[in-house]
């Protein structure tokens, strides 16, 4: 997740993907890799996908969401880890929070 304010792009995109009530997800229109969602309500950050960036490895995982679907021979170092996501949204402040303490 990161902040809406300190994102930008150059390039155009598109949007696409498995289409879900709140959420748009977007696509560049060149190579259609996955870039970023929006999601309804949460309008004040997107879900990046760190694929996309040239330093991606400077980016550990913090959280993992949707381990109730994951392949379960995978497994990533994040901190915090939910079978969903977060319940409510004070407890995904207190994520924010903490991780921008780090």
């Amino acid at each position: 997740m990161f902040p809406i304010d300190g994102f930008s792009y150059t390039g155009e995109l598109i949007t696409g993907g498995l289409a879900s009530s709140g959420r748009t997800h977007y696509f560049c229109k060149s190579c259609l890799n996955f870039v970023f969602t929006k999601i309804a309500g949460a309008d004040q950050r997107i879900n990046l996908r760190t694929s996309v960036l040239s330093e991606a490895a400077l980016f550990e995982p913090f959280v993992e969401l949707m381990t109730d679907e994951k392949i379960p021979w995978a497994s990533i170092p994040a901190v915090h880890s939910f079978a969903r996501y977060p319940e409510s949204l004070e407890e995904l402040q207190a994520l924010m929070d903490e991780y921008s303490r780090r």
